[in-house]
């Protein structure tokens, strides 16, 4: 057992999210290359990526299915999507099929991710689930780090199509090693799930008082409030407005630091290189940090640092080393911020952990999408980052107001968690 689930399941968990996370990372680099081997502008291109990243945003109707067929469900149509996806980009008889393939793999993410952070926050206890989540998480860098360079070297020798078809035999061997990971857990017992049976919830949102032995909702009151009613659906504003926030900049930084620095291509990737090491400081930062801290107090401190950071975007213009600092700095921060609100999502309904976590992925990547939107239409108009510290800023200031009435499941966690183990 490791972190209350068997490292080889966990390790199958990871590498599978590994080469989804390269699939997804693999567009953007390469997107040049994909554009001319289709005979398409990149600006063509560019909508099939955009048109990936928008079905992210019908996740939430996934997450139903994990709570009615359990996770594994989840976990294979995610794979199914993904092994498809990656089968008609790689063979791509035509566009109409490589944009078909950019669609699944956007719904393989929609379903799968939610899923395997479901499948493992079900089977982890909640006093070391950030623990097990930032090394799922840690797939994400991952992805980068494995995915760039193996998808480089076959891009120049073979074309740019073959990672993709690598990528969906890849798809169907991890489908065949899922198919062997058990998808009814042994339970322990969990006072919650007996309330949750005997009582009829009320907004869907209810736990365990573990010292009074009766059923409470999800996230105790604030002291004083008693009657108070939790509104955890504020907790979805915080992921909202801090990918709008971070998003809305970091679309536009490289066009800024060639523009301000006149750095070339090269350089640019040397500076994702460091983004990419700095995410990976973050996610092992997570697992490290956010079980000691608390979920809660973890995510404001990732709003915090995230905020100073906007607060620095003057001081990077004054040198390549100070913006290099600044950006690293954000994504730190950034990636803090998202792994720390998957454990602190998980709990806030544990009998509807499934569809919780699809509508947080889903609210992410609307974030996402109306950052992107924003982002460049900003750069265009006053080609500097002022408006965009200004609207970064505002946009975590309201993530940390949404956090602020937001629902705190640490307070009731402060027993010894039982949890759910395989």
């Amino acid at each position: 057992m490791f972190l209350g689930i068997p490292f080889s399941r966990l390790g199958l968990l990871i590498f599978t999210r590994l080469w989804l996370n390269a699939g997804v990372r693999l567009a953007y680099p390469f997107l040049p290359t994909i554009a001319r081997g289709l005979g398409i502008s990149i600006e063509q291109a560019g909508l099939f990526v955009a048109a990936r990243s928008f079905v992210g945003l019908f996740g939430i109707a996934f997450g139903f299915l994990s709570e009615k067929k359990g996770e594994k469900a989840g976990l294979l149509l995610g794979l199914a999507f993904f092994s498809l996806s990656g089968l008609c980009i790689g063979f791509h008889l035509n566009r109409t099929w490589v944009f078909i393939g950019f669609i699944l793999m956007g719904l393989a993410h929609a379903v799968y991710n939610p899923a395997v952070q479901a499948y493992v926050s079900g089977r982890t206890p909640y006093r070391i689930r950030a623990r097990a989540l930032g090394l799922l998480e840690s797939s994400w860098s991952a992805g980068w780090f494995v995915g760039i360079p193996v998808g480089g070297l076959l891009i120049s020798r073979y074309g740019w199509n073959v990672p993709y078809m690598l990528l969906g035999f890849i798809g169907v061997i991890l489908f065949l090693a899922t198919l062997r990971v058990p998808s009814t857990p042994k339970k322990f017992p969990d006072l919650s799930e007996t309330c949750a049976r005997r009582e009829k919830p009320h907004d869907g949102f209810f736990k365990t008082d573990g010292h009074r032995g009766k059923c409470a909702l999800t996230s105790t009151t604030p002291a004083g409030s008693p009657g108070r009613r939790p509104r955890p659906w504020l907790a979805l504003g915080v992921t909202f407005f801090a990918l709008l926030a971070n998003e809305s900049l970091m679309i536009v930084y490289g066009a800024w630091m060639e523009s301000r620095f006149s750095i070339g291509t090269g350089s640019l990737g040397i500076l994702s290189t460091f983004i990419g090491f700095m995410e990976l400081a973050a996610e092992l930062s997570v697992v490290l940090m956010v079980d000691r801290l608390g979920k809660k107090r973890a995510l404001g401190f990732g709003l915090a640092g995230a905020a100073l950071c906007y607060a620095a975007l003057p001081a990077a213009q004054t040198s390549v080393a100070l913006s290099v600092a600044v950006f690293g700095a954000v994504a730190y921060f950034f990636e803090f911020t998202v792994v720390s609100a998957f454990p602190y999502v998980s709990e806030l309904n544990p009998n509807a952990r499934g569809r919780w976590l699809s509508a947080n992925y889903s609210f992410m990547v609307a974030g996402r999408v109306v950052g992107a939107l924003i982002g460049p239409r900003l750069w265009e108009h006053t080609h500097t980052l002022r408006a965009h510290m200004a609207l970064s800023l505002l946009a975590t200031a309201v993530a940390a107001v949404f956090l602020a009435m937001a629902p705190n499941p640490d307070r009731s966690r402060k027993r010894p968690d039982h949890g759910r183990m395989p």
